[in-house]
């Protein structure tokens, strides 16, 4: 029998396969929430026994405004799974795609980190203790600055004592520099899926 090596940084084919491999590593167990389920992306290689879903725009379980939960929420679930709106693009230009990432609609840089940090202590909360919180974003340039999504959320979940126990960074092949643009920042090729334990 051969032992699978899992990679903190890795090609992986889709979230599903990526989802898996932390899954793998014990990081989702009990009852979990998915809040923001999409199309369920997420549970394409890997279905938990109790996968409760939330979503404003899709058939789901609940469709709750993943920054405001219910009250009663407090500490209900085992594992709480963010894949939050997290491209930092402005004025939408790319259609359905954006659409289907939740970036459809204008917002400032600001307003759109406000919602991430929002939702991920929005989970913290609903999170019971010893659980974990999943929270997928990616560091980007914008406006030509770097924007660190990952310290933001870290810093964010650690005020309210969850302690990152994981990162695992999802890489895509990186996109051409555009013609006639100079490049001052490295482009990030990946995303990041960070685990916090609460």
């Amino acid at each position: 029998m051969t032992n699978k090596q899992i990679n903190a940084a890795h090609y992986w084919r889709n979230n599903g396969e990526l989802i898996a491999d932390v899954a793998s590593l014990g990081f989702i167990k009990g009852k979990i929430l998915d809040t923001t389920y999409g199309l369920g992306a997420f549970w394409g290689s890997y279905t938990p026994k109790e996968l409760a879903s939330n979503d404003l725009y899709t058939a789901a379980d609940y469709s709750y405004n993943f920054t405001n939960f219910p009250s009663h929420w407090e500490n209900k679930w085992d594992t709480t799974v963010f894949d939050p709106p997290y491209k930092l693009n402005g004025t939408p230009s790319q259609g359905q795609v954006d659409k289907a990432y939740g970036v459809h609609k204008k917002a400032t840089l600001q307003e759109r980190m406000d919602l991430i940090i929002a939702g991920a202590k929005e989970c913290c909360r609903v999170t019971k203790d010893k659980g974990f919180i999943l929270v997928k974003v990616q560091d980007q340039v914008s406006s030509g600055k770097m924007h660190f999504q990952t310290d933001a959320v870290s810093s964010a979940l650690v005020e309210l004592g969850a302690v990152k126990v994981a990162q695992m960074h999802f890489l895509r092949h990186p996109r051409p520099q555009p013609q006639g643009r100079k490049q001052v920042h490295p482009r990030s090729n990946f995303s990041t899926l960070m685990v916090f334990k609460k």
